[in-house]
């Protein structure tokens, strides 16, 4: 049963509209977890968006970070496999080959052309 503080602290709604939620994915039942914006899988072929941010973490953020995959950066999906996975991405002047989970987890700006 709820009382009337239970919408003030976010147990239904606070009114606002937040931007998390619980889920059972990755984090495991009942965390919350950040909505995620646009990632590397929603540009089309040819378009080009701004990293945002990294949602990996690990041994992957790091080897992504080393690849050049740094929020600021520009990138550019060149070509995609007929079943979407793997992605040809450009950055930093050269081509990276990622697998579609690894592109998920990199979240980018609206897409733009230049």
């Amino acid at each position: 049963m709820f009382n009337k503080f239970d919408f003030l602290n976010g147990g239904i709604s606070s009114g606002k509209r937040e931007q998390r939620r619980r889920h059972g994915g990755r984090g495991g039942p009942g965390k919350k977890c950040i909505m995620r914006g646009k990632s590397v899988l929603d540009i089309a072929v040819g378009g080009k968006a701004k990293i945002r941010r990294h949602f990996s973490c690990g041994a992957v953020r790091q080897r992504l970070l080393d690849l050049g995959f740094i929020p600021g950066r520009e990138v550019e999906v060149v070509r995609v496999a007929t079943l979407g996975c793997p992605l040809e991405l450009k950055v930093a002047g050269y081509c990276v080959t990622l697998r579609r989970t690894e592109a998920y987890e990199i979240e980018v700006e609206d897409e733009f052309r230049g």
